[in-house]
C-alpha cells in the first residue's frame, strides 16, 4: 500500500512539474502569461507523471551509463507521446497537438526536437529530480502519507472523470461532422463549442493546436454554417420580441 501511494504521488508531482514546464515554454513563446494547459482541468499534465513513474520505475537501472540512459528516455517518451496522441484522436475525434510544421516528425505526433528534450528530461529525472523527491516523500510519515495520497487521488480521478464527460458531449458534437479538417471547420467548431461550456473554452486554451477530424469538408462547412445561422437567427428574434414586449 505504501510503495503504491508513493508511486502516486511521484506521479503527481512529475504532472505538476510537466504543467509548469508547458506553462513556462508557451508563455515564454507567446509573450504572455499561459496557465491553461493540459488535457485536465486541475495544474498537472498526466503524460509527464506516466513518462516520470516509467523512468523511475525502468530507467533507475541505467543511471550508471548516461548516454543509454539518455535514448531511453527519448524513445520511451516519444512512444508515450506517439500513442497518447493516437488514442486521444481515435477516443475524441480530435487531434490535440501537431508538429507537421516541424522537421523529423512522424505524422505530426512526434518530432525529434521533442524527443532530445525528452532524453534531457529523462536525465535531468533520473539525476536531481527523482532522488530529490523522493527524499521528500519518504520523510513524510507513512499514515499521512497514505492519507495525503488518497484524497490527492480523489481529487484527481473526480477532475479526469468530469473532464472525460465533458470531452463525451464534445465529442458527441464533433461525430455529428465526422473525419478530416480544414482550418476553417477547426475554426467554426470552436467558436460553436465555446458558447457552451467553460471547461470546452479551458480545453481549447490547453491545446491552441487541437484540430478536428471529417471526410468531406465543403459539406461540413456547410453544415456547421447553417447551424450558426440558426443560432444567430433564433438570439435576434428573441431581441425582436424582448424589444415588442418593451414597446408594449
Amino acid at each position: 500500500m505504501y510503495t503504491v501511494c508513493l508511486v502516486f504521488l511521484l506521479f503527481l508531482c512529475y504532472a505538476i512539474i510537466g504543467w509548469m514546464i508547458e506553462c513556462l515554454c508557451v508563455s515564454f513563446m507567446n509573450k504572455k502569461i499561459v496557465l491553461d494547459r493540459g488535457f485536465l482541468i486541475g495544474p498537472y499534465c498526466p503524460i509527464y507523471g506516466y513518462g516520470g513513474v516509467f523512468m523511475y520505475l525502468f530507467l533507475t537501472r541505467y543511471q550508471n551509463d548516461s548516454i543509454t540512459l539518455f535514448i531511453l528516455a527519448a524513445v520511451g517518451a516519444s512512444i508515450l507521446e506517439y500513442v497518447t496522441s493516437y488514442l486521444m484522436e481515435k477516443i475524441f475525434k480530435a487531434r490535440w497537438w501537431d508538429y507537421s510544421d516541424r522537421r523529423f516528425n512522424v505524422e505530426g505526433r512526434i518530432c525529434l526536437g521533442n524527443a532530445v528534450l525528452f532524453g534531457i528530461l529523462g536525465l535531468v529525472f533520473i539525476y536531481i529530480l527523482n532522488p530529490y523527491l523522493l527524499k521528500i516523500l519518504r520523510e513524510i510519515p507513512e499514515n499521512i502519507l497514505i492519507v495525503i495520497s488518497i484524497i490527492s487521488f480523489i481529487i484527481f480521478l473526480a477532475d479526469t472523470i468530469l473532464t472525460f464527460i465533458i470531452m463525451a458531449k464534445l465529442r458527441s458534437r464533433i461525430t455529428l461532422v465526422k473525419k478530416d479538417s480544414t482550418s476553417e471547420i477547426d475554426r467554426q467548431i470552436r467558436e460553436f463549442l465555446s458558447h457552451y461550456h467553460f471547461f470546452v473554452k479551458h480545453l481549447f486554451k490547453g491545446f491552441p493546436k487541437i484540430t478536428i477530424s471529417a471526410p468531406k469538408g465543403d459539406r461540413i462547412l456547410k453544415s456547421i454554417n447553417s447551424v450558426l445561422a440558426k443560432i444567430e437567427s433564433a438570439k435576434q428574434k428573441r431581441k425582436k420580441q424582448k424589444k415588442t414586449k418593451e414597446n408594449k
